[in-house]
C-alpha cells in the first residue's frame, strides 16, 4: 500500500508540474496576445491622433490664407484710397503753387 501511495503522489507531483509549464505557457501567450494587443492600439491611436493633427494644420492654414487674403485686399483698397488722396493733395499743392506764385503774399518791399 505504501508504494501506491508513493506511486499516487508521484503521479499528483508529475500531473501538478504538468498543469503548472502549461500554466506558464498559457500565460506567456496570454500576455503575448495583450502585448500585441495594446501596440495595435496603441499604433491605432497615435494614426488618429496624427490624422487630426494634420486635419488642425490644414485648417489652420487654409484660415491663414484667407486671412491673408483679406489682409492683401484691405491693403490694394487702402491703396486705391491712398492714391486717390496723394493725388488730390497734388492738385491742391499745385493749385496753392500756382495761387501763391500769383499772388503777392510773401512779398514785401522794404
Amino acid at each position: 500500500m505504501r508504494s501506491e501511495l508513493i506511486d499516487e503522489i508521484f503521479t499528483v507531483e508529475s500531473e501538478a508540474e504538468k498543469i503548472v509549464k502549461e500554466a506558464q505557457v498559457e500565460g506567456r501567450a496570454r500576455v503575448a496576445e495583450a502585448q500585441k494587443t495594446g501596440e495595435n492600439r496603441l499604433k491605432s491611436a497615435i494614426e488618429q491622433a496624427r490624422r487630426e493633427r494634420d486635419a488642425a494644420i490644414t485648417e489652420a492654414q487654409q484660415q491663414s490664407d484667407r486671412r491673408i487674403a483679406t489682409v492683401r485686399e484691405a491693403l490694394v483698397e487702402s491703396d486705391r484710397d491712398n492714391q486717390e488722396f496723394i493725388a488730390c493733395a497734388e492738385q491742391i499743392a499745385n493749385r496753392m503753387v500756382t495761387i501763391l506764385c500769383r499772388s503777392s503774399v510773401g512779398e514785401s518791399n522794404p
